[in-house]
C-alpha cells in the first residue's frame, strides 16, 4: 500500500529500463534510432527559440528598414494631407487635428529608426516640430487655405527632411 499506479510489481513509470528475469537487476535498454531523432529534433526546437524569431542579423536589418520605410511614408502622407486642405476645411481647427495624425507618425518614424543608421529621424522630428509651431501660431478664424498658405515652407522642411532620410536608408 502507498505506492502508486505502475510502482508496486517492480514497474517504474516513465523510465527506459526493465525488469530482468531473476534477482531483481534492472538492465538500461538502449533507446531506439527514432527515440534519438526525436530528442535531435526537440533541441534543434529549443535551440533554434532561443536564437529570437530564427532570423538573422541581415534580415532583422531589412526589416527595421521595411518598417522604418513604411512609417516614413506614412508620415509623407499625412504632411501632404495637411498641404491639401481645401476652402470647405475647418482651417486652423482641421490642421490640428491631421497634425496629431502626423505627430503620431513622427513617433513611430522615430521609434522605428532605432538601431538604423543614418535614418535621419532626428531631422524628420524636428521639421514636424517646426510644422507644429506654425499650425499653434495660427489665428483661430484663419479658413483652410490660408492656413496652408501660411505654413507651407515649414511642409516643405517637413517634405525635404523625409525625403532625405528615405534617400538615405534607400527606402
Amino acid at each position: 500500500m502507498g505506492q502508486g499506479i505502475g510502482q508496486g510489481m517492480g514497474h517504474r513509470c516513465g523510465s527506459a529500463r526493465r525488469r530482468t528475469g531473476g534477482g531483481g537487476r534492472t538492465r538500461r535498454r538502449p533507446p531506439l534510432p527514432a527515440a534519438w531523432l526525436l530528442r535531435a529534433a526537440l533541441a534543434g526546437l529549443v535551440l533554434g527559440g532561443c536564437s529570437g524569431d530564427g532570423m538573422t542579423a541581415r534580415q532583422r536589418e531589412l526589416a527595421a528598414v521595411d518598417a522604418f520605410c513604411a512609417d516614413l511614408g506614412a508620415l509623407r502622407m499625412d504632411a501632404g494631407r495637411l498641404a491639401a486642405l481645401g476652402p470647405r476645411s475647418e482651417g486652423r481647427a482641421e490642421l490640428r487635428d491631421l497634425g496629431a495624425d502626423a505627430a503620431h507618425d513622427v513617433s513611430l518614424v522615430q521609434r522605428s529608426a532605432r538601431g538604423i543608421r543614418r535614418a535621419g529621424a532626428g531631422a524628420v522630428a524636428d521639421a514636424y516640430e517646426e510644422v507644429r509651431r506654425a499650425v499653434d501660431a495660427l489665428p483661430g478664424t484663419v479658413p483652410g487655405p490660408e492656413a496652408v498658405k501660411r505654413i507651407r515652407p515649414q511642409l516643405a522642411a517637413l517634405d525635404q527632411a523625409v525625403a532625405a532620410s528615405q534617400a538615405a536608408v534607400k527606402c
